[in-house]
């Protein structure tokens, strides 16, 4: 193009600068593949790996550290187990534990046989794919572990972290605010587990309802029906009993359920029905696809208030994995697991080493996840991609509206990302906040500046 803005139809001579003119095809023969691997010595920039910090909560202006719930929460049982030892002999104690005792009746019951095969299949399955989707989460909350009521990742305005401050340096990046995982290094999304998610979470959650319909009615309100005796149950076919008709079961338990089960089954049905559901949506409402196309959802619920909402939803679905597995173990091991697993009602050792079996499926997948992620990255992206990909490509690319966004919506602080350059001519162009810096335009133009 000529000074005067025309353009003319003439080939240009390469500029003197030595720049090569050949067509950027002929650059193809010395490009090579690059390799499907994940390396941890150049991943995420080659930032060193860094270690956090006990998870903190603020309390007004202060930070409490959340390991000081162990020892309070280990001095509050010791409390309240002295109190209801000492409370067990009292007159009222004593009628309620006369009239919920908290025993089975089909503990006793020849013809019951636990849960149905198509249940015990969905326990496991449960369990195994729980435990990674919360593993997915813990590692994406490695990547940024902060956590915010506002709708803007400004330091100090988090409610929860794990890493230090944030330092007063102004080239702190958020790869370098990120913490390690043992054996990880800096945080590296499993995109299988992290798209699945969304998808088994509710589903298996769902499974557990069922598989524990024997206990629903006990907990959920119904009108007052004729309660067939333990007489009247032996007359109801195996089949059915191993089935929907479970739960005439627990209606006969229902006046024998003690206070802990109760507890117990309202926990499952808050798991059920309440956390389930809104870790589905807090989980889509994290999205920034999502997020830009229901503006009217996420001027509610933005991407900081879900992320905070879903975190406090893992916290209660790892209290009740924990309170779950701890009632199983201590109220009748091997009968527990027979019920389970087995689909026997004895204390025979069948149940417990099914489960043995499946716990080693679990921990030899678990081990695996990580080297096999990092060895095939590209599987593994192909194969969470066949899972979701269809659903997720439908808001990839969303548009958005004019007048969707505000000045409100700027953050006051920005994020940088990546990792800055360490060389001694960065360090000596930063030093005076770039004022000698200066971008040299050549190669093939008229005028190089």
């Amino acid at each position: 193009m000529p000074d005067d803005g025309r353009v003319t139809g003439e080939r240009m001579a390469p500029h003197p600068s030595g720049a090569s003119a050949a067509p950027p095809s002929a650059f193809g023969a010395g490009l090579t593949r690059g390799e499907d691997v994940v390396d941890l010595a150049t991943w995420a920039g080659s930032v060193p790996a860094a270690t956090g910090v006990a998870p903190r909560t603020r309390l007004g202006s202060k930070w409490f550290n959340l390991l000081w719930l162990l020892p309070i929460g280990f001095v509050v049982l010791l409390g309240a187990v002295t109190a209801a030892k000492g409370l067990r002999h009292t007159p009222s104690v004593q009628q309620f534990i006369a009239a919920y005792p908290g025993t089975d009746l089909r503990a006793d019951r020849g013809d019951y046989l636990g849960l149905p095969a198509w249940a015990r299949w969905q326990h496991f399955f449960n369990l195994f794919f729980m435990l990674f989707i919360l593993r997915s989460g813990l590692q994406i909350l490695s990547d940024h572990p902060r956590l915010y009521w506002t709708r803007h990742c400004t330091p100090g305005r988090d409610w929860f972290r794990i890493p230090k401050p944030v330092p007063a340096d102004p080239l702190w990046t958020a790869k370098q605010d990120s913490i390690s995982l043992p054996g990880q290094g800096r945080p590296a999304r499993r995109p299988a587990f992290d798209r699945a998610g969304p998808l088994v979470a509710p589903r298996d959650e769902h499974a557990v309802a069922a598989q524990r319909a024997d206990l629903l009615p006990a907990a959920v309100p119904h009108p007052a029906v004729e309660t067939p005796g333990p007489d009247q149950l032996d007359g109801v076919p195996q089949r059915r009993l191993r089935g929907r008709a479970v739960a005439v079961a627990g209606l006969a338990d229902r006046e024998r359920l003690g206070s802990l089960q109760r507890a117990a089954t309202a926990g499952l049905l808050v798991t059920v029905f309440v956390a389930a559901p809104l870790a589905l949506i807090t989980g889509l409402g994290m999205s920034p696809a999502l997020s830009t196309r229901f503006k009217r959802i996420s001027r509610v619920l933005s991407i900081q208030t879900a992320r905070s909402l879903h975190f406090l939803i893992f916290a209660w679905f790892l209290l009740f994995i924990l309170t779950h597995v701890s009632l199983v173990f201590t109220t009748g091991l091997l009968t527990n697991l027979n019920h389970i697993n087995s689909g026997r009602n004895d204390n025979s050792w069948l149940g417990f080493w099914i489960f043995a079996g499946w716990m080693a499926v679990v921990v030899a997948a678990w081990v695996a996840a990580t080297p096999v992620t990092l060895r095939h990255p590209r599987l593994v992206q192909r194969v969470g991609y066949a899972l979701i990909g269809p659903v997720q490509h439908l808001f990839q690319h969303v548009d958005v509206t004019p007048g969707a966004y505000t000045e409100k919506d700027i953050s006051p602080y920005f994020w940088d990302n990546g990792r800055y350059p360490d060389s001694p001519e960065y360090q000596a162009l930063a030093a005076p906040d770039f004022a000698d810096y200066r971008l040299r335009i050549g190669g093939l133009v008229t005028h190089p500046v």
